[in-house]
């Protein structure tokens, strides 16, 4: 009993962390942040206004066919959300859940069977009669008109099954920012999933991703070394080669500010007055502007040659990617 309970746990907390990426895609133009949970939710998305979209996270490990604890999960959900929505200016106030059947109720379950948002105005009577009668419990009950119930499918130990709702989320994003980068999808669920986990475990709830934080995994993939082309990376020993490659990641993370360098860089890319025509302008621009950011790029350790290496490819591989680093910062409102 103590292992299904934990196990219980985990798979809740797994939904919990899903659910808010699910979220934060749909919600990314206008986030600036995102709490795993925090001071008011479980998940607690801040936009740009500072409005706050609170989402309770519950999630049914047999999602398809155990019912018996969905109606006590819209109540606490319900009296939670009511209590956090007095602390915030909330926009939006939502119970998502990986149950088929979240009112436990014959004449709404059939329009939960697939991804769902519904509005409150937009449930089924019976399932309207629930919410407003466990309401009339609630001394001061949340706004109706902000409330949403959501379902997405998570369930079963298989990967592919129980991610397949966030991947199809992911996908489209990636479609919508129209970018091709082959495997994007999955790596960004990794890192995404590792992320979030990892910052939703920590006491500080003044600890949180802002948009850029979670945006900057896909300006690291777009602009990898491995993207680099041939030609350009043939100028360099084949031993200093390999030392830029094993400082290159940790580099473009830890010294770099990250989104804002990439910022600068393309400014004065787009300002850089050159003599070659435009096929050669990238590397004449390296080549005449990589001292200006060569300090940016010290590493305790690092010999002089690494180091200027190490410079030259993160600013052309910058300004070899600087069409898909636009579409991503265009796609997320950044």
């Amino acid at each position: 009993m103590a292992n299904r309970r934990a196990s219980s746990v985990v798979f809740g907390f797994d939904f919990q962390v899903n659910a808010a990426i699910v979220l934060m895609l749909e919600n990314i133009s206008d986030l600036k942040s995102l709490r795993l949970e925090g001071d008011y939710e479980d998940i607690d998305l801040t936009l740009n206004n500072n409005q706050h979209i609170l989402a309770q996270a519950k999630a049914i490990v047999n999602s398809s066919s155990d019912f018996h604890n969905v109606r006590r999960n819209l109540q606490n959900a319900l009296v939670s959300l009511s209590e956090a929505c007095q602390k915030v200016d909330a926009k939006q106030l939502i119970l998502i859940t990986n149950s088929p059947n979240p009112f436990n109720d014959d004449g709404s379950r059939s329009i939960f069977w697939q991804p769902t948002h519904r509005e409150f105005a937009t449930l089924p009577p019976s399932a309207q009669a629930i919410v407003t009668g466990y309401l009339k419990d609630i001394p001061t009950p949340l706004d109706l008109d902000k409330f949403t119930v959501q379902v997405f499918p998570f369930e079963t130990e298989n990967d592919s099954e129980r991610y397949k709702a966030v991947m199809k989320a992911i996908d489209d994003f990636i479609g919508d920012l129209d970018i091709n980068i082959p495997g994007l999808g999955k790596r960004l669920l990794e890192i995404w999933h590792w992320d979030i986990f990892t910052n939703g475990s920590k006491a500080n709830a003044a600890i949180q991703l802002d948009k850029k934080n979670i945006i900057w995994p896909i300006m690291v993939i777009a602009t990898d070394i491995a993207k680099c082309d041939d030609d350009f990376l043939n100028q360099f020993d084949p031993a200093v080669y390999d030392e830029i490659v094993h400082h290159y990641k940790d580099t473009i993370d830890n010294c770099c500010e990250r989104i804002e360098f990439f910022t600068r860089v393309l400014s004065d890319y787009n300002s850089f007055r050159g003599t070659k025509r435009a096929g050669e302008r990238m590397n004449e621009f390296v080549e005449q502007t990589w001292r200006d950011y060569y300090e940016e790029f010290s590493v305790p350790g690092m010999d002089a040659e690494t180091q200027e290496g190490l410079t030259k490819v993160v600013l052309y591989n910058i300004v070899r990617r600087r069409i898909t680093i636009d579409k991503i910062k265009r796609g997320v409102n950044l």
